[in-house]
């Protein structure tokens, strides 16, 4: 077997344009606890799951796992501070930040393109990671404003094709374009 330097595979896997979740749950006490991710996917339409991926040697960790409810929040990008707060959580400050609680009771960051609020539905080992399932409960979409995306360890956006221009059902305009072959 061939042995993959971590280094090497971190900067290959950097190449993967992703976008920034910041994930909220509450502790067994009743606090806020939340982590930034970039692990994070659709998984499933029927049922409706997700899922995202926590080191083994997260803080937060336990939380999750002992979670009765979590939100995935998604940052706009003007949102990097918020994605920064929480990429170290033991350090962030819940005071610096605007939220509500959804019906779960999971933090909502105001100004976030969307929220997906859900229940616990599985989790596996990863290796040096958990995988977490979420069965989808509720979905709050707020905005058309670019993403946070992360690539090549940093933030960053995306260019719009300035030639494309598509129909969207409210008759508007939409500035996305995706392009294929058929």
């Amino acid at each position: 077997m061939t042995v993959i330097d971590h280094r090497s595979l971190r900067n290959v896997l950097g190449c993967f344009a992703t976008g920034v979740a910041v994930l909220t749950t509450r502790t067994v006490e009743g606090e806020h606890a939340a982590v930034t991710i970039n692990s994070f996917s659709s998984v499933s339409l029927d049922p409706p799951l997700v899922l995202f991926s926590l080191a083994k040697n997260s803080n937060v960790l336990e939380h999750f796992q002992n979670a009765r409810g979590f939100a995935v929040n998604v940052p706009s990008h003007r949102q990097e501070a918020l994605s920064n707060m929480f990429a170290r959580p033991s350090s962030a400050n819940w005071d610096e930040t605007e939220f509500v609680e959804g019906e779960n009771g999971c933090a909502l960051f105001s100004n976030s393109l969307a929220q997906i609020e859900c229940a616990p539905h599985a989790e596996i080992d990863g290796g040096d990671h958990r995988v977490f399932f979420g069965l989808v409960i509720h979905l709050h979409l707020h905005s058309t404003i670019d993403p946070l995306l992360f690539y090549r360890s940093g933030y960053g956006t995306y260019l719009r094709s300035q030639w494309k221009k598509i129909a969207v059902e409210d008759g508007s305009l939409s500035d996305f374009f995706i392009g294929g072959r058929g």
